[in-house]
């Protein structure tokens, strides 16, 4: 028999959910604890295959619960229960296999689905657990002020939260945004939690969905190198002596041919963003994350914001198999203006319009320009 923990701090709320579940005994048992740290003495001894738990308890709350559970090494399907929760926060949970919430008040009938797809999905090997990312979005959507110790292998690494953001992290060797991508790639990560921030200065300003993104990118790209240096290497085709007998092999070329306009180029471009009316601010980024032309804005602010833009609707793309980039991203704002990404193969241009003016309009005069951009040339430095 399938076993389900549920842990509130309600014994209302506990004994309301058991009778609830009474007609649902042939399919589950369901067990109870009022805090964390009965919870954690129930699963030394009772091994089970989902755990709900309230995130504001006694004792010990469900994040530090979640965090202990994380060291057990058994995987174990989590739904939370938060005051905080929104559709797009548990779209966001979900396409990253993380573990699922419900809001409160709680609706009971959406609670016991949840309960019954969860263990279903764990019986097929879907959920895949409590996972880093997920941890830290959980943070965020529940405005957590706290500390994290996070371990994998001999590597070690602290992230601060203040009201739910990510204001700093460090490892062995990184501080700031460049120790939170390293954290977040780690595999198999123990969470400890600490409810106050040890460390309240601000090094980090991207917002928490652009850093896991990021992360998860350095975490491809190690596993594709890993992959790379086990692999065998390629015998050479062996030369058949016949055909290459009396053979003149051509000169080798350069290895990147150069267009012949390539210095008109960064003129052009640079030209139409100053003489286009209603651009109130813009940023261009190279694909290396420098920055190479900017009005209006503070770097720290506007280039990631850019950047993260990007980066999702590549992520969106590859979700749902298009078969390119979008050519341009048009996103409302709350005053009216509007923010336009133009993503091009070298060099991404960030703009906010004012909103008389057609995105649409200065999307077609930019796109064309973009497109035959190098990094490097005159005008662009």
């Amino acid at each position: 028999m399938k076993k389900v923990l549920i842990v509130d701090d309600d014994r209302g709320f506990l004994l309301s959910l058991q009778e609830m579940c009474k007609n649902h005994a042939d399919k589950f048992e369901l067990i109870t604890a009022e805090n964390g740290k009965e919870a954690l003495a129930l699963l030394a001894e009772t091994p089970v295959n989902l755990m709900v738990t309230d995130l504001k308890m006694p004792e010990m709350d469900g994040f530090e619960l979640i965090g202990r559970v994380s060291k057990l090494g058994a995987i174990i399907p989590v739904i939370a229960m938060t005051a905080y929760g929104t559709p797009e926060m548990e779209d966001r949970l979900m396409t990253m296999g993380a573990f699922q919430y419900i809001e409160k008040p709680i609706d009971f009938d959406l609670l016991l689905k949840k309960i019954l797809d969860g263990l279903a999905a764990g019986a097929k090997g879907r959920v895949t657990g409590i996972s880093l990312s997920s941890f830290l979005q959980l943070l965020e959507l529940d405005r957590k002020t706290c500390t994290l110790t996070v371990k994998a292998g001999s590597r070690t690494g602290m992230l601060f939260f203040e009201n739910g953001e990510l204001i700093n992290a460090f490892t062995e060797s990184l501080v700031g945004i460049e120790a939170a991508f390293e954290i977040i790639s780690w595999e198999q990560a123990e969470i400890e939690i600490y409810n106050f921030c040890q460390n309240r200065k601000r090094t980090i300003s991207e917002p928490l969905g652009f850093i896991l993104i990021e992360g998860a990118r350095f975490s491809d790209e190690r596993a594709q190198k890993r992959a790379a240096a086990e692999a065998p290497p390629e015998q050479p085709a062996a030369a058949d002596d016949r055909d290459l007998k009396g053979t003149k092999l051509p000169p080798l070329g350069p290895a990147i041919s150069k267009p012949a306009d390539q210095f008109a180029i960064g003129a052009e471009m640079e030209a139409l963003l100053n003489t286009t009316p209603g651009i109130n601010r813009l940023v261009l980024v190279t694909n290396g994350g420098s920055t190479i032309m900017r009005k209006n804005i503070n770097n720290r602010e506007f280039k990631p914001f850019v950047n993260y833009v990007v980066v999702t609707a590549e992520k969106i793309r590859n979700t749902l198999g298009g078969p390119a980039m979008p050519k341009h991203i048009i996103l409302s704002q709350a005053e009216g203006n509007k923010l336009l990404v133009i993503p091009g193969p070298e060099i991404t241009v960030g703009l906010e319009i004012a909103p008389e003016v057609s995105p649409l309009r200065i999307a077609a005069a930019l796109g064309p320009v973009l497109a035959r951009a190098k990094v490097g040339q005159p005008g662009l430095l």
